[in-house]
């Protein structure tokens, strides 16, 4: 019980001091729009040919990828989570969680030794909005609390 609440603890002070310095991220192609801790996803990734976002990497082996995309396949949240649980039975990949609303899904789960964490936002003009969060499992107590934190700043135009 005190090594839980110590881990609680000790999330909750990184992630305050994670978002003193906060870094907004833009895509200028469909308007997807995240802030997260500076600080922690500290690599930038050169941007792809097509512009469609961007993917920051941490230190410790934690990766932020951000983008945007056309729901060509007229999919809603609740098939989007129907086709990642399928996709995941050929992949090393298990959804743990799944849960969504009328214009977002939230997926999580595990893929080899990395945790990951997923969330969708339907915008307009048929863009899905995306960020995933992936980090080692042993980093659990820090990612974890920032995950729900970088995933609502989430948005698009």
């Amino acid at each position: 019980m005190a090594r839980a609440l110590l881990s609680i603890f000790l999330a909750l002070i990184v992630a305050g001091a994670a978002f003193a310095d906060t870094l907004t991220y833009e895509n200028s192609r469909f308007g997807t729009r995240i802030s997260f801790p500076a600080d922690i996803f500290d690599r930038i990734d050169p941007a792809p040919a097509n512009g469609d976002g961007r993917r920051f990497r941490s230190a410790d082996g934690a990766e932020l990828a951000v983008f945007g995309h056309f729901n060509a396949l007229d999919m809603t949240p609740e098939t989007l989570i129907e086709q990642a649980r399928s996709d995941a039975t050929s992949k090393s990949r298990e959804v743990t969680y799944a849960a969504s609303g009328a214009d977002w899904a939230v997926l999580s789960g595990h893929e080899d030794s990395m945790i990951f964490y997923e969330r969708h936002e339907f915008g307009a003009n048929g863009v899905i909005h995306v960020m995933v969060l992936r980090y080692p499992e042993s980093l659990h107590a820090t990612y974890d609390a920032l995950a729900g934190i970088i995933a609502r700043s989430l948005e698009g135009p």
